[in-house]
């Protein structure tokens, strides 16, 4: 494994706290090189407010400073492209850490789905840019830190809360911090924690995950040696699978390819076999390299890890991917994905024809970086393409007004 050890507690301040980091998911908080430098909370109006005033277990609609008019400023949730910035409003009212994001109806990859529902990792990308603006903003930790994400988890609560419809949905995040490591001089050192996601009276989803905030030189150090390894040329990588063997209909949403069976070894029973599928790292991709990065970014394992879920499960269970969907993923990030080799995922599926969790281990070199744990249901017969019963699509109000 290509972890390292991090030492990120204070000198003088008692025994220090290690932290191994074998995390392959790290987060850069300078994600734009050209705004180095001071950040002019007021010049760029980030949508952030101290509602503490307000009577404490106020409901959302109360905190004036929680609206969906922009988003918040690009840094916040590191990101370089304004449109792939979903969160508007992070606030602490009460005492609680409280977050809004929008959820796109039209956005290229994560509505590219055949269900009429939001996408799981779309509303697992809104809270995990949330949650990181609610760091920043009302916990103090510094743009220019480092996130190193070790595990991570988004879980659907129920479908109905995640139907869409004919008008934008407006995520509600609130933080729980379950604990919160501070160093000498006060400043986050390392946050475990989860969000209740809301959209509108319901919960719609549980975020969870364990982060770890370093400075520039203590992540330069970690990544001594790995972090000027090229990224792979998307020229060689293999060929995407149909995007109808992922549950997609667009080749361009499709991260995985080469899509195979192989004998599982050490297997509990004779003959047991796995589905295996290698990564297609493209870093012209929009969604997933938004930023120059010097590993594989961890959503992207995320996404390739739920694709190569819904393959194997289609594949054993002889039903289309298009009829299913996945409802809950949790990963644990074991080291750094590099760029300059290739990475696959293996998939084993247990359970019923109708749901049941799907274990992905993605590796590289033979050894692994991450495993992931996901959780595939049928779509409802009713909400199935090609049914009459199916919400309408979200593009436009009823009657096709503008």
């Amino acid at each position: 494994m290509n972890s390292r050890t991090v030492n990120s507690g204070a000198a003088g301040a008692g025994p220090a706290v290690s932290s191994t980091v074998g995390a392959g998911m790290a987060d850069s908080g300078a994600a734009d090189p050209g705004t180095a430098g001071a950040f002019d909370a007021d010049a760029a109006g980030p949508r952030t407010a101290d509602a503490a005033s307000a009577r404490t277990g106020a409901p959302y609609d109360t905190a004036p400073a929680l609206t969906a008019d922009r988003t918040v400023h690009r840094r916040l949730v590191h990101k370089r492209a304004v449109e792939q910035v979903l969160t508007t409003a992070v606030a602490k009212t009460g005492g609680r850490l409280l977050g809004t994001a929008q959820l796109p109806r039209l956005h290229r990859h994560y509505n590219d789905t055949c269900a009429p529902y939001y996408d799981l990792l779309l509303i697992g990308e809104a809270a995990r840019q949330t949650v990181e603006a609610i760091v920043h903003e009302l916990l103090g930790v510094p743009l220019d830190a480092r996130f190193v994400i070790s595990d991570l988890g988004i879980a659907l609560t129920g479908l109905d809360a995640v139907r869409t419809g004919p008008a934008p949905a407006d995520l509600h995040v609130e933080l729980e911090p379950g604990r919160l490591r501070r160093r000498r001089d006060g400043s986050v050192r390392s946050l475990r924690g989860s969000a209740a996601c809301r959209i509108g009276s319901r919960e719609a989803a549980r975020f969870t995950g364990t982060l770890l905030f370093l400075a520039g030189e203590s992540y330069e150090d970690l990544r001594a040696g790995s972090a000027t390894s090229p990224p792979a040329d998307a020229r060689t990588a293999p060929p995407r699978c149909h995007p109808s063997a992922v549950g997609r209909t667009d080749p361009r949403n499709v991260v995985i390819g080469g899509l195979r069976t192989e004998r599982l070894e050490g297997g509990e029973k004779p003959g047991e076999s796995e589905t295996v599928a290698d990564i297609v790292a493209d870093p012209q991709d929009p969604v997933f390299y938004d930023h120059a990065l010097d590993h594989l970014p961890g959503m992207l394992l995320m996404e390739a890890a739920r694709q190569t879920a819904l393959a194997a499960w289609a594949r054993t269970r002889a039903v289309p991917a298009g009829a299913l969907l996945a409802t809950a993923c949790r990963a644990r990030f074991l080291a750094f994905a590099e760029q300059s080799a290739s990475v696959r995922c293996r998939a084993r599926p247990t359970g019923t024809a109708v749901t049941g969790t799907v274990a992905v281990t993605v590796e590289q070199r033979g050894e692994p970086v991450a495993e992931l744990e996901i959780t595939v249901e049928s779509v409802p017969e009713a909400d199935r393409p090609g049914r009459e019963a199916r919400a309408p699509t979200p593009t436009a109000p009823p009657g096709g007004a503008r």
